[in-house]
């Protein structure tokens, strides 16, 4: 997504420097838990404290009824099911928000078997299951700022040696749960990630699921993770992990998980699977807090410079907000501060584009003198810069350079879960269009809704270019014809681009264009004052 912003962005730049100044985008695999021999991994940790020991009566597979039973606190509403004894989804309280993933932390051989619960005070789920060979007792731990520790202790209560060959199943994405309204335009920014201990493995545009997504790989894998625009569910395997796989189950649900190593167990032994689940928002220092390594899950751009810089963004709006308290007049602070930076660089740019049009005349001269003679007209013009010290990218350079702020701003602004449900004088939610009017009829492109901000970004920048026009001179008609046309429908152009965007996207750049035009217009008043002395 960043790189089709950047090419619009740069696109534009060209756009209007051109004309500005010439003429002004498993089935499960099959489980099985049997006596054969593999490459022996003896593991002994015995059962911990508090796990049921003695056998459970256990109904058939196909019989029982599933029941869900739930935690809830101040962040979760976390629903476990007694089928397979796993996670069936999680709420996020404060942000009233269902995750996509699902089996967390759970292996392929229990999936459709009866757990009993055994314990649940709220911030400790302990389930258990039990058959002529296995006890299993899956234990989680809900801790605070959305972290959940999970333990899956599996026992050999038979009389001989028995081989565990299972598959660890870190996760299971419903897409058909993924949050409509924040993803329909979005589904980029939903991918999976793989870390492991060399990079990261990252697929994003995660919409349709078929088996070209399916891959294995062998990887020291340290952890991996599901996230959409705002939210992600991260699981890290304290076992070692060898390789992992992509498993696309059906048109609505992919796996993430890894083949485990076989595992001989002894009679009376155990082997215990533990895990740290984060499941919350991509908030920086929440994952931080979790994990060191958590936040590299969190990216604006794949770009790492670009990323940089969006990081930073995204650091300096939470300090603005600490001192502010208000989103939206921290969106505003920062277009204040960012246009102050970018300042010095734009009298720069718009000096040089007045000097580039003063030349217009003589370069027009020396275009008819040498029409026929392209090597010494290039000369010439080579010549009429240098007299008059003018540098034909220096007009273009600025805007250049202010390009990754730019792109920074939009990554943070279009997806910091920040702005997320936060309101702004008629923005309902600054991370939607402020849907200022619904409209008694429907348009195409535009929708329902009447969307205030981006209608007066086109007034502010149809102004700017009237500004452009009045203090460029064309030199022929069709530079006169063009250049009615460029302030026509560039501003129409941004527009229709930024029409559908979040509210708090258009009311930074509806500040910073408002700030442009006022410098612009003070700047070119300057100008001809400097001129006329």
């Amino acid at each position: 997504m960043e790189k089709r912003l950047f090419l619009a962005v740069f696109l534009s730049l060209v756009v209007v420097f051109v004309f500005q100044n010439v003429f002004f985008p498993r089935k499960n695999p099959t489980q099985a838990v049997t006596s054969q021999q593999a490459a022996p991994v003896n593991n002994d940790k015995q059962a911990s404290a508090g796990l049921v020991e003695k056998p459970l009566p256990q109904e058939p597979a196909s019989s029982f009824e599933e029941k869900i039973t739930s935690v809830d606190n101040a962040a979760y509403q976390i629903h476990f099911s007694n089928k397979g004894g796993n996670i069936n989804s999680i709420t996020l309280k404060s942000f009233n928000y269902e995750l996509p993933a699902k089996n967390i932390a759970s292996l392929d051989l229990f999936q459709g078997e009866k757990f009993l619960l055994v314990e649940n005070n709220q911030s400790n789920v302990k389930y258990s299951f039990q058959n002529a060979e296995w006890q299993i007792t899956k234990e989680y731990s809900i801790k605070p700022n959305y972290v959940v520790l999970n333990k899956i202790l599996i026992k050999n209560i038979s009389q001989t040696p028995k081989t565990l060959i299972a598959k660890d199943l870190h996760l299971t994405v419903d897409i058909s749960r993924l949050d409509k309204t924040n993803v329909q335009s979005d589904w980029s920014l939903c991918e999976y990630v793989i870390k492991t201990k060399k990079n990261f493995i990252r697929k994003d545009n995660i919409k349709v699921l078929n088996e070209k997504l399916n891959k294995k790989e062998f990887n020291d894998v340290e952890w991996t993770a599901f996230r959409d625009k705002y939210f992600v569910t991260l699981l890290q395997p304290k076992n070692p992990q060898t390789n992992f796989f992509i498993n696309v189950r059906s048109e609505k649900e992919l796996e993430i998980g890894s083949d485990l190593a076989n595992t001989i167990i002894e009679p009376g032994k155990s082997f215990t699977y533990e895990y740290k689940i984060y499941a919350g928002p991509q908030d920086l220092k929440l994952l931080k807090e979790a994990d060191p390594s958590f936040e590299k899950v969190m990216v604006f751009s794949n770009w790492g410079w670009l990323d940089a810089v969006a990081k930073f963004i995204h650091w300096l709006l939470g300090v603005l907000h600490k001192g502010i308290h208000n989103w939206g007049i921290a969106i505003i602070a920062i277009s204040l501060l960012v246009y102050g930076v970018m300042y010095p660089l734009t009298v720069k740019s718009l000096t040089s584009m007045k000097k580039l049009q003063a030349l217009q005349p003589k370069m027009k001269d020396l275009q008819d003198k040498y029409k026929n003679n392209p090597e010494k007209l290039n000369k010439e013009i080579v010549e009429l810069y240098r007299v008059n010290q003018v540098n034909p990218l220096s007009g273009c350079l600025p805007m250049l350079l202010q390009m990754p702020i730019f792109v920074g701003l939009y990554q943070v602004l279009w997806r910091s879960i920040y702005f997320r449900g936060e309101s702004f004088l008629w923005m309902k939610d600054l991370s939607l269009p402020d849907h200022t009017v619904k409209l008694p009829f429907t348009l195409p492109v535009l929708g329902e809704y009447l969307n205030i901000l981006p209608v007066l970004m086109i007034i502010i920048m149809a102004v700017q270019q009237n500004l452009n026009m009045k203090s460029m001179t064309a030199t022929t008609k069709d530079q006169a014809d063009q250049q009615k046309m460029m302030a026509i429908f560039f501003p129409i152009m941004i527009g229709f681009i930024f029409y559908s965007m979040a509210s708090g996207l258009n009311l930074y750049f509806v500040i910073f264009y408002l700030l442009s035009t006022v410098s612009q217009w003070n700047i070119t008043n300057n100008l001809k004052t400097a001129d006329q002395t």
